[in-house]
């Protein structure tokens, strides 16, 4: 199929595993590649190639390029400010991953400094909640970290990640953000996998999500209209599904031979791990390559792997379905749940 233009190709890299939490859901920790990542740190000049690498292919591919450097803390990359540094002299759109345990004033303003645009932090519900999933003192923490970095001028981005520990903290969460001029919020269900994996009866069913995501369009609308400044994303690509039931989803092009929307695997994403391995998504803890052993672009082009989950017509009910080349669901969370990266996505509420 061929794929729309106009969009970012972006590498999220985890520089690092290092980090001073153990969240709940990680998908990080307890993985198969933990220990190589921890073992197997790519040194500053190996990250250097990566760079000139992933600037080179999107050039050629005249996309423009967005890494976001993220870990582990990637504040725990020694060399994290001349990475920056380096990517963003080169043009590259470069943001961050992170947490807010060593992210000061001072930090801050180096990461400013160096061409950081901007920086995401979690939130995953009110105080108690929160703490509860990352560490002690982690929500006050990061509420503390959005006023300094609208302070220096990096952007605050925050992420929710929902599961039914904290369903009903999002709306207040959301209300929070706003109220702290977050740039940007969005969420993202949780995946089953590393940490995560013993918490597979924390997924919402389709209808209890359905339902969720009519509460948040509702709040949505109520900040957008009062004047809120927060940009509140659509990274769910359910919600294509829930437009298109309201009558909100556009027109859409009678073309069969495109993909339009929805996600972005083996379409304008790369993840590359601390060792190097390469991921087609770091939530689908599938390996499809390794740098910088091999080129972004042949691993992006030539891997069997990769290739493979573009079939998109091999996906067991989106295939019939006429939001194909909009949605697709999440295929992370259909994996985590059932090992196959083509089965339905099991919070998709779409009978078949």
């Amino acid at each position: 199929m061929r794929i729309t233009e106009n969009r970012y190709f972006t590498l999220q890299w985890h520089l690092t595993a290092k980090c001073p939490n153990s969240c709940a859901h990680c998908y990080l920790q307890d993985s198969d590649s933990y220990l190589s990542e921890i073992e197997n740190e790519l040194a500053k000049s190996d990250c250097l190639k990566v760079i000139d690498d992933f600037y080179q292919t999107t050039r050629a591919w005249k996309m423009p390029g967005r890494i976001n450097f993220t870990g582990g803390d990637p504040l725990l990359k020694s060399e994290i400010f001349d990475l920056i540094k380096y990517s963003s002299n080169k043009g590259i759109n470069v943001g961050m991953l992170g947490n807010p345990e060593y992210l000061d004033y001072e930090t801050a303003r180096k990461l400013k400094g160096s061409g950081l645009k901007r920086y995401q932090i979690s939130i995953d519900g009110l105080e108690e909640t929160h703490d509860k999933i990352r560490s002690r003192g982690s929500f006050k923490r990061t509420v503390n970290s959005i006023g300094l970095l609208n302070r220096v001028g990096i952007k605050p981005i925050v992420m929710f990640t929902l599961s039914k520990s904290n369903v009903d903290e999002i709306i207040p969460v959301i209300k929070l953000v706003a109220e702290n001029n977050v740039a940007i919020f969005d969420f993202a269900r949780l995946v089953a996998t590393g940490n995560g994996a013993r918490l597979k009866e924390d997924m919402l069913q389709p209808k209890e999500y359905r339902d969720l995501l009519l509460k948040i369009l509702v709040e949505y609308k109520r900040l957008k209209e009062i004047g809120c400044k927060t940009h509140f994303g659509r990274k769910e690509n359910l919600w294509k599904l829930l437009y298109q039931e309201l009558g909100l989803l556009p027109c859409v092009p009678k073309d069969e031979t495109t993909i339009f929307d929805g996600c972005d695997v083996g379409i304008s994403i790369l993840t590359v791990l601390a060792d190097g391995t390469v991921y087609s998504c770091r939530r689908l803890p599938i390996q499809i390559g390794k740098v910088p052993d091999e080129s972004l672009r042949d691993i992006f082009i030539s891997s069997s792997v990769q290739n493979e989950m573009r079939e998109v017509k091999r996906m067991e009910k989106c295939s019939n379905c006429d939001l194909l080349q909009y949605c697709r669901g999440c295929p992370a969370v259909a994996y985590a749940v059932s090992g196959n990266f083509f089965a339905a996505d099991p919070q998709c509420w779409k009978e078949s």
